[in-house]
């Protein structure tokens, strides 16, 4: 073998080891331009990839349950989510209940992204009374209509944070794990803490202020879950970015649902806008992929270049 034609060989061995490295999917990015939160409805949930109504949004139903409202507000949104007095409940599923994501191989991830606009946030307080969810949801506890989730055996993670001028409370981002049987995210004593990423006193939130939540998690070489969560904008933890992580060596790999639990307008704010609501899934081929390459073609190249 020619030593030019070997190393093309190698490059290209090389270039597809690359770009079958990963294979990333959108699989909900809603805007809300069509001005539903509503479709596509039980059993689908989710468009989960595919614009199947053709008005540029991959979309995922919400439902809305205690408290308050949960409605776009025309075409092209924001999502306009009230609250009143009582706690509000807003939930999503980002696939079917057969499809749920699964981080099966290492490197697998999953990043969820929440993108909001807070208005008239409460003047402070000591609560964790801002609170959302990244879990699996056992078939039973599925909504169909408006309404909040009943309890189950819920697997994943959760955010505990308070939301003030000034955070309050003395764990005012903290990163939870289900206890695996119990309330979505009414009971904070079904909810095990795993760590807290800003200190009280930070600065918090500002009214009319956009934020985004990104919460990652990435299967790692241990078989273990690591996971990131991330609040940005505004000067929120004194430098526009409030950040907490962890690696659970015991973990959920499971997920299809992201759920929102503002407890009250006196702990968090009187209504949220949510102008993005995205899911992403990065799968990783198993490594036998690279046989595709082929090992006994490794070889001969070896061999080619000894012989150069």
């Amino acid at each position: 073998m020619h030593v030019t034609n070997w190393r093309l060989a190698a490059a290209g061995c090389l270039l597809f080891g690359l770009s079958s490295a990963a294979n990333a999917a959108i699989l909900v990015n809603d805007r809300w331009v069509d001005g539903t939160d509503s479709d596509p409805a039980s059993p689908i949930y989710s468009e989960m990839g595919v614009d199947a109504d053709s008005d540029t949004d991959l979309e995922a139903a919400w439902f809305q349950g205690g408290g308050g409202t949960l409605d776009p507000t025309g075409g092209g949104g924001p999502l306009a989510g009230s609250v009143s007095t009582g706690s509000s409940s807003w939930t999503t599923y980002f696939t079917p209940e057969a499809s749920p994501v699964t981080l099966a191989n290492t490197g697998d991830s999953l990043r969820v992204t929440w993108t909001f606009t807070p208005r008239t946030v409460n003047a402070g307080n000591t609560s964790q009374d801002f609170r959302l969810a990244v879990v699996d949801s056992p078939a039973a506890t599925r909504l169909a209509a408006n309404g909040a989730p009943g309890s189950g055996t819920y697997s994943g993670y959760s955010m505990f944070m308070n939301m003030g001028p000034t955070l309050g409370n003395s764990n005012p981002f903290q990163l939870r794990e289900h206890d695996g049987n119990g309330a979505l995210l009414s009971g904070s004593g079904d909810w095990l803490a795993l760590a807290n990423g800003v200190a009280t006193g930070a600065t918090g939130y500002g009214s009319d202020t956009q934020y985004t939540y990104v919460m990652t998690l990435t299967r790692n070489a241990s078989s273990g879950l690591d996971i990131v969560s991330t609040m940005s904008g505004g000067n929120v933890g004194g430098a526009g970015t409030a950040t907490v992580g962890f690696t659970d060596t015991t973990p959920s790999f499971t997920f299809d649902t992201f759920a929102l639990r503002p407890s009250s307008a006196s702990g968090t704010a009187a209504q949220f806008d949510t102008s993005l609501f995205r899911v992403e899934f990065t799968s990783v081929p198993e490594p036998a992929t690279l046989g595709l390459c082929g090992l006994a073609t490794l070889a001969a190249l070896a061999v080619a270049r000894r012989r150069q």
